[in-house]
């Protein structure tokens, strides 16, 4: 996937080593990913919820905090709107 937005978790993954440390982990995944349909994304991550058609928010581990995410499946583009 085309990823944007990166900036927007710049200082969570500065700020805590934990949720800094699952970030940059999500953040590589989602660059490898091929994601055709919204059932792919909850096969590679089960604790995601599709909220609104192609929105998605993922829980982060040991964490309060969640990542927005749109996606727009057939451009093969995701982008990041926020984190909570």
């Amino acid at each position: 996937m085309r990823l944007v937005g990166k900036n927007t978790l710049h200082k969570a993954i500065l700020a805590d080593d934990s949720v800094g440390n699952w970030l940059r982990s999500w953040l590589s995944e989602l660059s490898d990913a091929n994601w055709k349909h919204p059932t792919d994304v909850c096969e590679q991550f089960p604790n995601a919820t599709e909220f609104d058609q192609g929105h998605f928010i993922f829980p982060i581990k040991d964490s309060s905090k969640k990542v927005s995410l749109q996606i727009a499946f057939p451009q093969g583009i995701a982008v990041i709107t926020g984190l909570k």
